[in-house]
């Protein structure tokens, strides 16, 4: 299947360095976009010259076929005036759409760019919440593409401005005077505000992106909330962010409304110099009657573009906010902290790990062995597993296959795996949440009977093509711990870190999926396992248990003989 260009081109630029600045962002966009900026921007302002041109032609017929009555005139100029129509009509088409899909394509290549980031960069997201990263990834990438109808728009008419201003200066220099003094000066005073409305603009859209990450937790979190009588507290919680993001739009809103309110002010003054100067010109049998009609509504017809500038240095200003806050997201975290090594084994080594009661964690898995890790503070075990994914200043005390964990390929799930206790479901089947593809991917039997799933699909028509909604919404906790486990076991990786595999399925499954687990990662040799848990079947089966009790060393031995410890037996104990 062939690579879309948008997509393809965003893939290419990425491989470059990304722009630090927003002014370099956008700079870039309308750089790999020229192809079709530059022709949109040349049939916009045809569009704009045909319609300055118009009160231009009435006025020459006037004065040439109507006050004459020169019918053969009036003829040709009803022919020349309709020509002039076409030309405008079709000019405004074409050149609106190369600048729209210039628009949607590089509005794309930034979401996927944008994307990317927390998809590839470990820290990405460390100091960020995901309602704010969604928000930057789809929001602030579309309003930044603006920009692109801002030049076409923008820059016609400020061509066509200039136009103008050359027409009715040769026309009669007292009115293009005061054109080419009066039309700069309301520019200027509309710039000067721009920079106010991109600081405001960017802070609507960090507001936009607190809210929406209230949002994205409370809907996550809708069955806890109602089962504890929550409703009313979240509805509080998101009534105040989405307030907050209510208040920083109406101050953008108003900061824009100012500018447009002064950008007309300026063009209704020049208006009204153009109508004085051009009467009196008139009353002294120095200008046509046709002349006059041409002046008068040329000068009427500078309100559109100057009002079309005013709107494209507001959106600029939002665009250049927009554009901060996706350079602020590429630069959140190293390009890439991967390295080039690939394990040679699957040994796990950790050492001096620091966990949050401020002790440090020593552990190693030689490669075939089936460990089980029991930490009676839940925060020690996610450390443990955190910096094993790579995430966190932690992961330097880890090792694998003899490499630091900073150094190995950024591809490593053929090597290693880690599951996390949080249990994350996508739209799509069954078949594409364990194999995380969408093109009918089989599926082992041994990893559908090893995680249980072989149960949920005998009561499923659709097998594993049954659909899931968003966030496994229609599964239960149990069935999507599941899935979430078919997943690691379909990787089939040399070194596994399971995270409590099996705290929402029944005592009875938990043996079950215990013993196939241990089956499955035992039959070949070298691949290495740790399943950090309190499962007793887990433990029972385990080789050796590692237990990281609330104070003091940690300890090693099999599950029987740590079962003499009275700490130990409380946590695992059920």
């Amino acid at each position: 299947m062939a690579v879309p260009t948008a997509a393809r081109e965003a893939t290419t630029h990425h491989a470059a360095a990304a722009p630090t600045t927003a002014n370099g962002l956008l700079a870039r966009a309308v750089g790999r976009r020229w192809r079709l900026v530059v022709p949109g921007l040349l049939l916009m302002t045809i569009w704009q010259v045909s319609e300055a041109l118009v009160p231009i032609a009435i006025g020459w017929i006037v004065d040439a076929a109507i006050i004459p009555l020169d019918r053969q005139a009036l003829i040709w100029s009803v022919v020349g005036l309709i020509g002039l129509f076409v030309v405008l009509s079709f000019s405004y088409r074409f050149g609106a759409r190369m600048s729209n899909r210039a628009l949607h394509e590089e509005a794309h290549a930034l979401r996927v760019e944008a994307t990317r980031v927390p998809l590839t960069r470990r820290r990405a997201m460390e100091s960020a919440s995901s309602g704010g990263v969604l928000s930057v990834c789809s929001a602030d990438a579309d309003v930044a593409a603006l920009i692109f109808r801002q030049i076409a728009l923008g820059g016609s008419s400020l061509i066509g401005i200039v136009g103008i201003s050359v027409y009715l200066l040769w026309t009669d220099w007292i009115v293009g005077l005061i054109v080419l003094i009066g039309v700069p000066l309301s520019l200027v005073l509309v710039a000067l505000p721009s920079r106010a409305i991109s600081r405001h603009s960017t802070t609507q859209q960090a507001a936009i992106g607190e809210a929406s990450s209230r949002a994205a937790d409370i809907m996550a979190g809708l069955r806890a909330l109602k089962a504890g009588g929550g409703e009313r507290w979240a509805a509080e919680q998101y009534r105040a962010a989405s307030r907050a993001a209510a208040d920083a739009g109406i101050v953008t809103a108003e900061r824009q409304g100012r500018v447009a309110g002064i950008g007309s002010l300026g063009m209704a003054v020049v208006l009204a110099l153009v109508l004085l100067a051009a009467g009196y010109r008139v009353l002294a049998g120095e200008m046509e009657i046709g002349t006059l009609i041409s002046v008068v509504g040329v000068a009427v017809f500078f309100e559109e573009p100057v009002r079309t500038i005013t709107m494209a240095v507001s959106v600029y200003a939002r665009s250049h906010g927009a554009a901060r806050r996706l350079v602020d997201l590429m630069g959140s975290a190293p390009v890439d902290e991967s390295g080039t090594e690939v394990p040679s084994d699957a040994r796990l080594q950790v050492r001096d790990l620091p966990l949050p009661d401020g002790r440090t964690l020593d552990l190693e898995v030689a490669p075939g062995e089936f460990v089980a890790l029991v930490a009676e503070q839940p925060a020690a075990a996610d450390a443990v597993t955190l910096a094993i994914a790579g995430h966190g200043d932690s992961a330097g005390a880890v090792r694998v296959g003899g490499h630091p964990r900073g150094s190995l390929v950024r591809g490593l799930a053929e090597h290693l795996v880690v599951a996390p206790h949080r249990v994350d479901l996508f739209v799509g089947t069954l078949r594409s949440n364990i194999a995380l593809v969408h093109d009918g991917a089989g599926v082992d039997d041994d990893v559908l009977h090893a995680s249980a799933v072989a149960e949920i699909l005998e009561h499923l028509p659709a097998g594993l093509d049954h659909e899931v909604r968003e966030s496994g919404r229609n599964l239960s906790g149990g069935q999507r711990q599941r899935i979430a486990l078919a997943r690691a076991l379909h990787a089939d990786p040399e070194l596994l870190v399971l995270h409590e595999p099996t705290s929402a399925v029944d005592a009875v499954t938990e043996w079950e999926i215990a013993r196939a687990v241990h089956e499955m990662r035992t039959r070949r040799p070298g691949q290495t396992t740790l399943v950090v848990t309190t499962s007793p079947p887990f433990l029972d089966l385990a080789d050796r248990v590692i237990h990281v009790p609330s104070g003091g060393d940690a300890r090693s031995g099999t599950h029987a003989e740590l079962r003499a410890a009275s700490s130990y037996r409380m946590v695992v104990d059920r």
